[in-house]
C-alpha cells in the first residue's frame, strides 16, 4: 500500500469516526450518523483494496530485457571463433633473377641457420649458415654457404651430407661442390625430393663434414616455406 493510500485512509477513517459521533448536515454523506457509518466502512475497506491493487501492478515484472550486452558477448564470441588462426611465423626471404636475354627467370629462397660459426684462423665475424633453394625449369636446386666453413663436398669426390627434417630419421644426400668448388658452397643432389619434404618441416638439421673440422651440425627454421 503506497504512503498516500495510508494517509488517505487514516484521514477518512478519522473522520468518519468523528462525524458518528456528530453527525454533519452541510455534508451530504455525513449528514445522519447512517452515512457516516457507510462512508466510514467504504473509506476503512476500500482505501486497503485500492492500495494492495496498486501493489501488485507495479510490482508485475518488466517484459523489456535488457540484450546489449548480451549480444556484444555474442558477437565478441562469434567474432573470436571465426577469426583464422595466425599464420606461423616464416624466416624465408625469397627474390628472383631474371635473364633478360633469355627471358628466363630463377626464384630463390634463403633461410640462416640458427647457429654462427667462425673462420679457421679466429679472424673476422661468425657467420650464419644460409640454406638456398633454387627454383629452375629442370627443377629445384639446394645448397648452403658459409664463407666461413670449408665443406669437403667435391665435384672430384663423392660426400654425402646427414639430413634430419622435424623428428623424422636422419636421411642422407650426396653432395658435390661448384664448378671450381668454390670455397664455402656444396649442392646437394636430389633437389627435388629435398624440396617436397621441405615443405611440411618446421626444423631441419643439416649435418656437413668441414674440412679440419669434422662435422658441424646447422639447424634451420623452415616453417612457411612457400617456393
Amino acid at each position: 500500500m503506497g504512503a498516500l493510500i495510508i494517509i488517505l485512509w487514516l484521514v477518512g477513517t478519522l473522520a468518519s469516526i468523528w462525524f458518528i459521533i456528530r453527525p454533519s448536515p452541510a455534508l451530504p454523506m455525513y449528514a445522519t450518523r447512517g452515512r457516516a457509518i457507510a462512508t466510514g466502512a467504504a473509506i476503512f475497506i476500500g482505501l486497503p483494496i485500492i492500495g494492495a491493487a496498486t501493489g501488485i501492478t507495479n510490482m508485475a515484472p518488466s517484459t523489456t530485457k535488457t540484450t546489449s550486452t548480451a549480444t556484444a558477448d555474442s558477437g565478441a564470441a562469434a567474432d573470436g571463433n571465426s577469426r583464422a588462426p595466425a599464420a606461423p611465423t616464416s624466416s624465408w626471404t625469397y627474390n628472383e633473377d631474371k635473364d633478360q636475354m633469355r627471358g628466363t627467370t630463377v626464384k630463390y629462397a634463403q633461410v640462416q641457420s640458427s647457429e654462427k660459426f667462425p673462420n679457421s684462423i679466429g679472424v673476422g665475424d661468425e657467420q650464419s649458415t644460409v640454406l638456398e633453394v633454387q627454383k629452375q625449369a629442370k627443377g629445384y636446386d639446394v645448397d648452403i654457404i658459409n664463407p666461413n666453413l670449408q665443406f669437403t663436398c667435391s665435384t672430384l669426390v663423392t660426400r654425402q651430407l646427414a639430413v634430419k627434417f622435424d623428428d623424422g630419421p636422419i636421411e642422407h644426400y650426396n653432395c658435390t661442390g661448384s664448378v671450381g668448388d668454390k670455397f664455402g658452397l656444396a649442392f646437394l643432389t636430389k633437389g627435388d625430393g629435398f624440396v617436397s619434404k621441405l615443405r611440411t618441416a618446421k626444423r631441419v638439421m643439416i649435418e656437413a663434414e668441414v674440412f679440419q673440422r669434422g662435422n658441424v651440425q646447422m639447424s634451420f627454421n623452415v616453417a612457411g616455406f612457400t617456393l
